[in-house]
Parts: C-alpha cells; sequence; structure tokens
C-alpha cells in the first residue's frame, strides 16, 4: 500500500515538473528517389521522394489505394465501356468529362494518331502558365495529389501494373501510339519519364499548411515531375526546366500552343533553404511543426475552390455559407471512412452520389454527414474547438411552414430551397465547336476567357436551376457543342480538340459572336452554328482521316448525300449537383421562407424561378441568334424541358 502511494505521488510531481507535450510530428530526414538522405552536404541538389520520405514510416502503398489517388486507375482497362470503348475507367483518369477537362487519356493501345488525344505523359504535364502566371491551359495533373496512375503505367490489356513505375516502363520501348508513352508534344512523338520522372503521392498537398498548388503545377508544365512535390513544398527553388515553350502566351486556339525547346541531358536541380529554421532543423531534418495531422479545408480547396467555382458558383466563404459561418470544415461531413484506424488509412474520403461522376460508386453515402442525419436523425455530435456546438431540428418549423403539405420534404431537397445565392461564375455552356474550351457562365452567359474568372464574383448572386429525378435538386445544366464519330453500334466517339481546332483555322467565314467577358470587355469568337458552319467543318474532318463524323449540338448533324441530315439527341440531359453554398437563413433568401400562403407561391407562382427558370433549349440556335439573351423558342422555362405544361397549381 505505502509502495502504491509513493508510485501516485510520484506520478502526480511529475505531471507538474514535466509537463506533456502536445503531440506533434517529428523532424524528417528527406530522402531521394534511391533512399538516400538529402542534406546540406549530401545529394543537396536532389528533388525529394514522398514515397521514400513519408513512405519510410508510414503504409504508402495502403494511402495511395484511396480512390483520390486511384481516379479510376485500379479498375481501368481497354474496353472498360464495350459499348464506348474510349472509356477507360469510372474516375478522371479514363473517362470522359469534357466539363471538368475536355482532353480524353487514350487508350493502352491504338492503331492511329487520330485516337490519341492524350497519353498519360501529357495527361499529366500538358498544361501552361502565361507570362503573367495566369492559366493558359491546365494538365489535369494539376489537381490530382500523385501516386496510382502518375507513377506507374498500365499492361498489355491496359490495366493498372504496380509492377514497374512509368519510368521502368518507358525503358521497354514501348510501341509508337503506346497511352502512356508516347507524347504529341515532344519532337520525337515519345513520353520522357526518364527525365522528368514520375509523380509519386504528395502528402503534403493536405497535410501541409500553406502549401504552394501553383508551384507544383509550374513544375508539371515544365515537365520537371519528380521535382513537382519538392516545389510545392516551398522548401527551394528548382532550378532548369526539361521543357521550356517558346511561346508562353499562346492559348489552345493557338497554332504555336504547344511549340517549345526539350533538354533532355542536362538535369533540373534544387537550391534548398537550408538558413530557414522554420523549414529545416540545424542538422538539415524539415520540421516536423510542418506536417499537421489534420486537414484544413484551404488543403481540400486549393484544388475543389476551382473546380466547384466553374461546375456550381460556390464560394466557400463566411459570407456565402452558414455552415463555414458556423465554423465547420471539410473534413466534418467528408472524414475518412472505416470503422478501425487501419481502414481509415487507406484514405478513403466520404462522398455522396454524384449525377455526372461514377468512381468508387460502392463508397457513395459512407460515413458521409448529410442535411438530415445532423439536422433530424441527431447524429451531429462534433465538439471540435470553434465548430457550431449543435445542428438545430428544422421539423417543427417545416411542419409549420409546410402545414398539410409535408410531403414537401421528401420530394424536394433541402438544397433546392436553402441553396438560392451563388456568388461566383458558374459554367453552363461548353462549345467546343472550334476545338477551343469556349466557357459561358450560368448568371448571365458571360464568355470565360481564363480558368481563374470562374472564381470572380457575380454583379449579383444566382439562382441555381432545378433537376428533376427522385427528387427535385438544386443543379446546374451544361450545354455542349462538339464533334465526334458515328461508330457502328450508334455511339459517338469524340475527336480529339487539336484536330478540331486544325480543321477550324482550315475553314474560311466561320461564324464569330461578339461574347461579353467578365469586367465589361467583349471577344470575337468563332463558333459553329450554321448549316454552312456545320457543312464546311464536317468536310474538313472528314478529310483529317475521321470516319462517320457527326457534329453534337441541340441535334446530331451528318452528311448524307453531301447535304446536311439531323436527327434527335438520345443522351440524356446533363446536369451537376449543387451541394455546398447553403444561404443563411437571415437573407430571407430560401424558397418558402414566408410561410402559407405567400411562402407558397414563391415556387408555384407562374413566374416563380423554381420552375419557370429559362433554361436553354436549342444551344445553336441561342449562340446564333439570341445570345446573351434567353429567349423562347430557344430557351424555355425549365418545367418545359421535364414535360410539364404550367407550374403546378398552389392548393
Amino acid at each position: 500500500m505505502v509502495m502504491k502511494r509513493y508510485v501516485f505521488i510520484t506520478f502526480m510531481i511529475s505531471l507538474f515538473l514535466f509537463p506533456a507535450k502536445s503531440f506533434g510530428h517529428q523532424d524528417v530526414w528527406l530522402r531521394n528517389e534511391q533512399g538516400d538522405r538529402i542534406t546540406a552536404t549530401l545529394n543537396s541538389v536532389d528533388p525529394y521522394s514522398p514515397r521514400k520520405t513519408c513512405g519510410a514510416c508510414h503504409p504508402y502503398s495502403t494511402i495511395t489505394s484511396g480512390y483520390h489517388f486511384q481516379q479510376g486507375f485500379d479498375g481501368m482497362k481497354d474496353g472498360y465501356d464495350a459499348g464506348k470503348p474510349w472509356i477507360l475507367s469510372s474516375g478522371m483518369f479514363g473517362a470522359w468529362f469534357p466539363t471538368a477537362a475536355a482532353g480524353r487519356l487514350a487508350a493502352k493501345n491504338n492503331t492511329s494518331s487520330r485516337q490519341v488525344e492524350l497519353s498519360t505523359y501529357d495527361w499529366i504535364g500538358a498544361g501552361k502558365y502565361s507570362p503573367r502566371h495566369k492559366v493558359k491551359s491546365s494538365s489535369c495533373g494539376s489537381c490530382h495529389p500523385g501516386g496510382g496512375p502518375m507513377e506507374y503505367g498500365r499492361n498489355a490489356q491496359g490495366r493498372a501494373d504496380l509492377s514497374k513505375t512509368l519510368v521502368l516502363g518507358e525503358a521497354a520501348n514501348p510501341q509508337p501510339l503506346d497511352g502512356d508513352y508516347s507524347s504529341r508534344f515532344t519532337t520525337d512523338g515519345k513520353s520522357h519519364f526518364r527525365q522528368s520522372g514520375v509523380v509519386e503521392a504528395d502528402c503534403l498537398i493536405c497535410h501541409k499548411s500553406g502549401y504552394h498548388l501553383e508551384e507544383r503545377s509550374e513544375q508539371l508544365y515544365r515537365r520537371n515531375y519528380r521535382w513537382a512535390a519538392t516545389a510545392g513544398a516551398g522548401l527551394g527553388v528548382v532550378k532548369g526546366a526539361v521543357f521550356t515553350y517558346s511561346h508562353p502566351a499562346a492559348g489552345p486556339d493557338h497554332p504555336d500552343f504547344g511549340k517549345g525547346s526539350w533538354n533532355l541531358s542536362r538535369r533540373p536541380v534544387v537550391s534548398y533553404n537550408w538558413p530557414d529554421r522554420a523549414l529545416f532543423s540545424a542538422d538539415g531534418r524539415m520540421k516536423g511543426s510542418l506536417i499537421k495531422k489534420s486537414v484544413s479545408s484551404k488543403s481540400c480547396l486549393q484544388c475543389h475552390a476551382e473546380g466547384e467555382a466553374k461546375n456550381t458558383g460556390t464560394a466557400f466563404t463566411h459570407a456565402d455559407d452558414v455552415h463555414i459561418k458556423a465554423g465547420m470544415a471539410c473534413t466534418d461531413c467528408h472524414p475518412l471512412t472505416g470503422a478501425t484506424k487501419d481502414r481509415r488509412l487507406a484514405h478513403q474520403i466520404a462522398k455522396g452520389k454524384s449525377l455526372t461522376g461514377h468512381v468508387r460508386d460502392d463508397l457513395d453515402g459512407l460515413g458521409m454527414k448529410t442535411c438530415t442525419s445532423c439536422h433530424s436523425d441527431g447524429s451531429y455530435k462534433l465538439v471540435r474547438q470553434g465548430a457550431t456546438k449543435q445542428a438545430k431540428n428544422p421539423q417543427a418549423t417545416h411542419a409549420k411552414l409546410l402545414a398539410g403539405a409535408q410531403f414537401h420534404t421528401y420530394l424536394i431537397s433541402c438544397k433546392s430551397c436553402h441553396i438560392t445565392a451563388q456568388p461566383l461564375r458558374a459554367m453552363t455552356v461548353l462549345d467546343m465547336s472550334t476545338g477551343c474550351e469556349y466557357g459561358y457562365t450560368a448568371d448571365n452567359f458571360d464568355g470565360v476567357s481564363s480558368p481563374e474568372d470562374y472564381l470572380k464574383n457575380t454583379p449579383k448572386p444566382w439562382l441555381p436551376w432545378q433537376a428533376r429525378g427522385e427528387k427535385y435538386l438544386a443543379a446546374i445544366p451544361k450545354h455542349m457543342q462538339w464533334f465526334g464519330e458515328k461508330m457502328k453500334n450508334g455511339e459517338i466517339r469524340p475527336i480529339p480538340l487539336h484536330y478540331v481546332s486544325r480543321a477550324a483555322r482550315q475553314v474560311a467565314n466561320l461564324t464569330a459572336i461578339n461574347a461579353n467577358l467578365p469586367g465589361g470587355k467583349k471577344e470575337k469568337r468563332q463558333t459553329v452554328v450554321s448549316d454552312r458552319d456545320i457543312t464546311e467543318m464536317l468536310k474538313a474532318l472528314a478529310k483529317s482521316g475521321f470516319a462517320g463524323v457527326v457534329y453534337v449540338s441541340d441535334q446530331i448533324y451528318e452528311l448524307k448525300n453531301e447535304k446536311l441530315a439531323a436527327s434527335p439527341l438520345m443522351q440524356k440531359k446533363l446536369y451537376y449537383a449543387v451541394e455546398h453554398g447553403v444561404t443563411d437563413l437571415s437573407k430571407k433568401k430560401t424558397y418558402g421562407h414566408k410561410g402559407r400562403p405567400d411562402g407558397c407561391m414563391q415556387c408555384h407562382d407562374d413566374s416563380s424561378p423554381f420552375f419557370a427558370k429559362m433554361d436553354i433549349k436549342n444551344v445553336r440556335e441561342f449562340l446564333k441568334k439570341d445570345y446573351p439573351a434567353l429567349r423562347d423558342p430557344n430557351a424555355v422555362p425549365q418545367y418545359e424541358i421535364w414535360g410539364l405544361k404550367s407550374v403546378p397549381a398552389f392548393e
């Protein structure tokens, strides 16, 4: 008994004399691709390897099995979709999401250069900044964290091959039109992974505050793949480039866009900032204090903010999102899934169900917080400092507002009524008819001249449209124009944009419109909208060697006996769901906030935007005759597109 008391007293004294320190990451030796230590005197100009550095302690292969890293790579193959052979996976690596990125990944095996738009080598790094550091063209790799298809190649069947990196696969002398190891930008038509390196999974994108994503992208665009993580982390300055653009200001519509010089003999080097004690300890280790266990919303938004702005017009600010105002973070609703620590190490981040993308649908909803789970079902138990203490239950309020009409809560999503003031410039029209990605904004159809334009505030907030399915859902319709090849099964394979751009330069006097730009300027833009435009473009693309060329717009156009013929579109209308940006109730902008009967008429009045917001029915004629105004018959109330004859009556 005396001994136990002595031990207890000693323990309590130690708590006062030696207070416990908060947990922090230990300082880390940087290591190069060979696993050798990098210091001011050893391997001092080598870029660090995330695999060898972070993977020395953490299960790198397990972590990179997450869908953020794989993006369909783990399930891809040539012939993934038998009816659509250009679809190689369900993710961003292999599928075709033109509103996110119009470039299409090449299959592993190809018989013609006309089938190859982006090889893996170009998918990673064929992007470009202007001299003013404005994005002229984004590469797909710039918003992907590395690992998976940015590190490993495909086998002969087009499946993921984890037995060798892209560098080793390239050394095996692949076929000239290999989907991984060719390039339409290099002088010899081959990839140069040996010089560029691969892009390993960069843990610090999420786990370091103040990560420099633009610096990482800059290295990818210079084809300095193995140097991207070092630059992004801000550990030093990279000097030299595998590739340098000759005409930095030339955009994708310019014939000199991709021209430049390749440096395949002199390796870029890193100049580390060794004296900076905020970065490195005195013995040269990276400071563990740079590494954060939790992931901040800023880390998520450095990739997702621009995508959400483009897709939905959402701004993640206190003024524009009630959940952010309440102190919520992205990870509060999107945590790592899995009941155990080992399962959570796989880095499967909770997600909802997308109307457009289908990567890892088996994870839809798993571990995801929803409006009803937090506000009605009592699952909100967050006690993190800074977050709101409770999620109020709105059932009584809605029962009063919707007296006698409670069916509204299962017919209409929460977001349809509560996301009503989008502040940024989402894209609703994508015109690819001349080989350029010409976007037009959802607020007033301004033409976008740079991807950053989507992040600019609109003159005033605007209301989303509604998608009508199992429930009404706040959404943005996506209207597109593009060229493809009709296959024997009737499916239409997209023609690579650089071939479309070349054809557009060969056709004289294409229709031009004066596009309004954000800020009040105007820009002349060519577009394919007249019968003559379509006919001449179909002929030009056929001369380039494409078979069964068609134009997809308001209808499907093709040449039959030298005459233009049209057939109806069979594909389902494309919408992008609006999931974020819940409007503060104090702004009194939600549908129905006035209660019965005035609140009911906010939706059921004949002019109510909930049902009667105008939407484009004929994008070709809209651009040809009405731009930028929405006029009947080329634009109609959205209830007509759903098949309704009028706004449902309020009773």
